[in-house]
This record gives structure tokens, C-alpha cells and sequence, in this order.
């Protein structure tokens, strides 16, 4: 990756993710604590995308700025409250740069695996929205890591393009 401080960021969490998978095994999955270790893994899964593909593009776009521009960038995108949605994404890419989603598009519908990625993206955002508002999704933790794991693919093709 171009953005190291994202590529550490997405190491962490996948490290994170991996630890909570070898818990739940050694618990067994009838344990009572399964449940909310993968919601735990989930809501870090989640928003480990969200920072991820928000700090790429202000990343990007900060460098050699002005102040005022940083400041911009950190309360219209860092600090933004935005679901990491494949759809979120084109949109801000394009409130920047009609090429870069251009590019995005293009080097997402590449990869050979273009379909199982985008929906695992977008299984990963509706449990979250699930849980954050009250619900109570049905994800396990195995789900979680596959989900997260197609969802850093798209983080990856992101910062290919725009890094």
C-alpha cells in the first residue's frame, strides 16, 4: 500500500480479528461470550474500514496544504460520521475528483472477485447498522473476518488508485 499509517491501521485490526477467532474457538461457540465478541470484531471491522478509506483520501488531499484545507478535511471527512459503503465511497471520491472514482470503479469491477467483495462491504456495514441501532445481528466472528477481509481488497484497490 502507498498510505503506510492505513496499512498499519488495517494490519492491527486484522490481527485483532484473527486473536478473537482463536478465542471463540478455545471458548466453543455455545459459549455466552461468543455473541459479543463478534459484535465486538464487527463494529472493529467496520470502523477500521470507514477510518481507513476517509484517512486515504484526506491523506492525499492535506498533503502540502494550507491549514484551512487540513482543517476542512478533518471535519468534512476524518471526523465525518459516514458508512463505509462501496456507494459512500464513489461519492466522496467523486465530490473530489471524478476521475478518482473513475479509477475506483474500474480497479474494483478488475478484480476477479469484484461481486463477493462489494458484498461483503456492504454485509459488513448492514450488521453494523443493524447492531448500532437496536438490532441483533446473526454474524459470527468467522463472518466477520471474511467480510473484513473483502472489505480491506477495496481499501487496497482505493489507495492503488488515489495513494
Amino acid at each position: 500500500m502507498n498510505n503506510d499509517s492505513v496499512r498499519l491501521l488495517l494490519d492491527s485490526c486484522e490481527t485483532e480479528i484473527a486473536s478473537l477467532e482463536q478465542l471463540v474457538h478455545g471458548l466453543g461457540i455455545g459459549s455466552s461470550i461468543v455473541p459479543y465478541l463478534s459484535k465486538y470484531g464487527l463494529i472493529k471491522a467496520c470502523g477500521t474500514i470507514e477510518q481507513a478509506f476517509k484517512s486515504i483520501v484526506a491523506d492525499k488531499c492535506s498533503y502540502r496544504a494550507k491549514q484551512q484545507i487540513k482543517n476542512f478535511l478533518n471535519i468534512k471527512v476524518r471526523n465525518s460520521s459516514t458508512n463505509p459503503s462501496y456507494s459512500k465511497m464513489c461519492d466522496l471520491l467523486k465530490g473530489f475528483d471524478g476521475t478518482w472514482r473513475d479509477g475506483f470503479k474500474a480497479t474494483v469491477d478488475a478484480h476477479p472477485q469484484s461481486s463477493s467483495l462489494k458484498t461483503s462491504l456492504q454485509s459488513l456495514v448492514d450488521a453494523r447498522n443493524e447492531f448500532a441501532h437496536g438490532g441483533n445481528p446473526r454474524i459470527s466472528i468467522g463472518d466477520v473476518s471474511r467480510y473484513y477481509s473483502d472489505a480491506r481488497k477495496i481499501i487496497e484497490c482505493l489507495d492503488q488508485v488515489i495513494g
